[in-house]
């Protein structure tokens, strides 16, 4: 090779290298660019659903006829929101749920008590709301916290994967913040939600089947029997119409020790998450308690059912995560009305007349009366 080609050799090496590095650079520069996008909407939602919480805490707070401060107010929210719960150590797990259940249930009550403090003469469902409204607030703040945190690792260490990677997520980590900022507008409405079927289906048939209460003194819950074709129910809900998910695992381990072995079946009614390409509202059957969250009350029902050998049945409303959070469409309503239904057929395929049943409404009892 003589000296001229050797030269245009070297020329094109140097071009290819450059225009690689350019390349490799634009393509950061446009990730990077998508993910501040993505952040910003991120903590535009954060910071709505604090002012939310805010406004809502101070209205709550002016009817008990004190005086608002708002820009302390505003600061003792942001303190709540950033407010962490520290798990129990499960190095050793025996005992791991028994714990986990008493740190969760510390933090909720404290939590409650906090806004009982500032406002004394607040309902319990505004209780409810302005906790719920905190708790919203928090779920955003640690997606924004947590995207900043690998976005400012990659741009520190300049990492064009973990750009690459953290960029494929956000659409779908998107689609949660939009749930949760739908959760918000339903919460300051006062309007069910998609996690409110399984309540709203154990309404239904109070009302349908005229349903007495029965006070069993388990916090947050409420417990009802009826009559249906010969056979007693036992119908048992979290307290609505204000934000509470009750405390199923105690109330069915109360109706247990009350009706013992006169109860021959358990149905459970849940929202389910459904799979792309599956249709919202689907109702399905399945065996197993239909709870979801930390595990820890599902943990305590299903000790219980197996400590009475009693058959877990379940009704499920499918339906995608973000309609769990967004205001009950008319699909996820129908669905209900349906799954009511079901409720009724599988009690009558199920136990014998004389007997009695369990029917247990999963789920958020916002905008759902008792």
């Amino acid at each position: 090779m003589d000296g001229g080609g050797l030269l245009d050799l070297i020329t094109f090496i140097v071009i290819l290298a450059f225009f690689s590095y350019a390349s490799r650079e634009l393509e950061t520069r446009r990730l990077a660019s998508e993910i501040e996008l993505y952040l910003s909407l991120f903590k535009a939602a954060r910071d709505y659903a604090i002012s939310s919480a805010v406004r809502k805490f101070g209205e709550v707070i002016a009817k008990s006829g004190l005086r608002v401060n708002l820009s302390d107010l505003e600061a003792r929210v942001k303190q709540l929101v950033e407010t962490v719960v520290i798990p129990p150590e499960s190095l050793d797990p025996f005992g791991f749920v028994r714990k986990l259940k008493h740190v969760l249930r510390s933090e909720e009550l404290s939590l409650k008590e906090e806004v009982r403090r500032e406002a004394p003469t607040a309902s319990k469902g505004e209780v409810e709301v302005v906790t719920d409204l905190i708790n919203v607030a928090r779920g955003l703040n640690f997606i924004f916290k947590y995207v900043n945190h690998n976005y400012v690792l990659a741009k520190r260490f300049k990492s064009y994967w973990l750009l690459l990677q953290l960029n494929a997520l956000l659409p779908f980590i998107a689609e949660e913040v939009r749930a949760y900022e739908s959760a918000v507008e339903a919460l300051l409405k006062q309007t069910p939600i998609g996690d409110s079927a399984g309540p709203l289906v154990l309404s239904m048939l109070t009302k349908e089947l005229r349903a007495e209460p029965v006070l069993l003194g388990v916090p947050d819950t409420r417990v009802y029997r009826a009559s249906y074709e010969g056979r007693e129910l036992v119908l048992v809900k979290a307290e609505g119409p204000g934000s509470s998910v009750g405390r199923l695992d105690e109330a069915v381990r109360r109706v247990l020790a009350t009706w013992g072995n006169a109860l021959s079946f358990v149905v459970t009614i849940d929202a389910m998450l459904k799979l792309e390409g599956e249709v919202s509202g689907e109702v399905v059957e399945g065996y197993g308690v239909a709870i979801g969250g930390t595990g820890v009350e599902k943990y305590g029902i299903e000790e219980v059912l197996a400590e009475y050998n009693l058959t877990p049945y379940a009704i499920l409303v499918k339906m995608a995560a973000e309609e769990a959070l967004m205001p009950i469409s008319k699909e996820l309503y129908e669905a209900c009305v349906k799954a009511k239904e079901e409720v009724k057929k599988v009690v009558l395929a199920h136990v014998k007349p004389g007997e009695a049943a369990l029917i247990i409404g999963v789920g958020n009892t916002l905008g759902v009366g008792n």
